[in-house]
């Protein structure tokens, strides 16, 4: 079953509270006095006038609270919010797992509010529209009909921090990295200063309800702890690599594990992750039984800065690489596809002579282009307009438009992609090597334009987003083509697989600068 509709229009439902009354309280006076209870319950289970001299002048990003009956979970859920509740934020991102549908990518909804017993929370359907034209993300009301994790977050959100706007984001699985980082940038790219991202998540389901015992003790509780706080240390860090190793290495039943990653891959390099509280369920049951769930409270906030989430700062293209760097970028390219076609597999950085700088380190996207030598080049008369294409015919291109891997990795993947993966090609062949040139184009960071009218030919690469849609050019597409900014944008619609004047309806437009580099005669 397809979970996902592009159809799905209205933008007047309200998603009701499903699970009030049973998984808390669902008369508000009530409710509010639990709530009140689990946030002022923080300032009583320990001095927090150190806490708040920790924070002060420091932005916070995000928490991690669990999603447990509040029976369960609702005072270490307090701990998050109780901080959160000091900073005073305008709009939160809520981040949760779907525990009822499986799928790949983001689910949206179409709603405009979230109903709690404590009143309404309004959607921002402005944001929650645009990220529909992004890769990986899903209109799906179901999925958000159902989910507890997105509804245990809303009456603590209302409670504590009173009629801020909602994006709320069911984050599915993702089982690629890059998959990761494409979903935290797209979202990363909304965030502003006075935004808070809310992770939903309980950490370690142990026992055979939940058909994980990795440890041979009937509960081997310190095992819990000591597996949870491993999860922990890669969070303080916000390392996602690590986060992702300890995911395959422990097989972790931690149900927001994917929101967790996606907000680690958003995080500036100077935040740090803290905990503020850590239970499990069988503190409050105080059972001795052999199934236990974990529930953490999380912080990030930042090292340094003093201003909260900010917008990307722009990149100048010409600091970028060394000439140093796109030599070795080129032998690399051609290399990986020589070792691919000759022996077909996939080579790594281990069987590359390369010098990896810092540069070649920086996620960036980048499109490898394959060009085979003509039968019949045509004469060139002006030398000093001799180029590439004058004597060699495409034989594919492939790229990450977003940076969602560091370079070098980036051009190992898209090097293979160029010679077996573009779908106008049969793969390369072994006879073809020698008669091959290679190009690379390394992409800054994508910027949004408000209108067409901002877009430079020649200077800008462009992605466009139109009905559900995208597709993209490279800087020097319309320029080689001659054509003009009208006739670049309807071969891009007639490329994303709509009408030639849909880019008039209501388009969005990304722009990007490249550096494009190619193997020189002597290479």
């Amino acid at each position: 079953m397809n979970i996902f509709s592009r159809k799905e229009k209205s933008k007047t439902g309200r998603r009701e509270a499903r699970y009030a009354g049973s998984w808390y309280e669902s008369d508000p006076k009530k409710l509010e006095s639990e709530l009140r209870g689990y946030l002022a319950g923080v300032s009583g289970a320990e001095d927090r006038s150190s806490e708040a001299e920790k924070h002060s002048g420091k932005p916070l990003y995000a928490i991690i609270a669990p999603h447990a009956g509040y029976i369960y979970s609702g005072a270490t859920a307090g701990f998050a919010y109780e901080l959160a509740e000091r900073f005073s934020p305008k709009r939160v991102f809520l981040l949760r797992p779907s525990h009822y549908v499986g799928f790949q990518g983001v689910a949206l909804t179409t709603d405009a509010a979230f109903e709690t017993p404590l009143g309404e929370l309004q959607l921002d359907r402005e944001v929650i529209e645009e990220l529909g034209q992004y890769p990986m993300f899903e209109v799906s009301r179901e999925v958000h009909e159902r989910e507890h994790s997105l509804e245990l977050q809303l009456s603590f959100i209302k409670q504590a921090l009173g009629n801020v706007k909602l994006v709320p984001l069911v984050i599915g699985q993702l089982p690629d990295i890059a998959d990761v980082r494409l979903v935290g940038q797209v979202i990363r790219r909304y965030l502003r200063e006075d935004d808070l991202v809310v992770v939903s998540s309980d950490f370690t389901h142990y026992g055979p309800r939940y058909d994980y015992m990795p440890f041979e003790s009937d509960i081997a509780t310190e095992k819990v702890r000591e597996l949870d706080f491993e999860a922990m240390e890669c969070l303080k860090n916000s390392d996602l690599e690590a986060f992702l190793q300890f995911h395959n290495r422990t097989k972790c039943t931690i149900c927001g594990f994917f929101p967790c990653a996606v907000l680690l891959s958003m995080l500036p390099s100077t935040s740090k992750g803290e905990l503020l509280k850590y239970a499990t369920s069988r503190d409050v049951t105080k059972e001795d039984g052999v199934n236990s769930v974990s529930y953490l409270a999380v912080s990030f906030t930042d090292t340094e800065s003093s201003g909260g989430w900010k917008s990307e700062q722009p990149i100048d293209k010409e600091d970028l690489l060394s000439e140093n760097d796109k030599i070795g970028l080129l032998k690399l390219a051609r290399s990986t596809v020589e070792n691919f076609v000759k022996e077909g597999r996939s080579p790594n950085l281990r069987d590359s002579s390369i010098d990896v700088t810092d540069g070649l380190k920086r996620q960036l996207g980048v499109f490898v282009t394959l060009f085979k030598k003509k039968q019949n080049p045509k004469v060139i008369v002006d030398p000093l307009k001799k180029s590439i294409h004058d004597e060699y015919d495409l034989r594919g291109c492939i790229g990450y438009i977003w940076p969602i891997k560091p370079l070098v990795d980036a051009v190992l993947d898209n090097s293979v992609g160029a010679c077996s993966k573009d779908y106008r090609f049969i793969p390369v062949r072994e006879h073809e090597l020698a008669d091959l040139k290679y190009e690379i184009s390394v992409l800054t960071p994508l910027k949004r334009v408000e209108s067409e009218k901002d877009i430079v030919i020649g200077k800008h690469g462009i992605v466009l987003y139109v009905k559900g849609r995208q597709s993209v050019f490279l800087p020097h597409v319309p320029v080689e083509f001659g054509w003009s900014l009208e006739e670049t944008l309807s071969q891009l619609s007639l490329k994303a697989g709509v009408g030639a004047q849909d880019w008039r309806d209501g388009a969005k437009f990304d722009v990007f600068e490249s550096i494009m580099f190619e193997e020189s005669e002597s290479s």
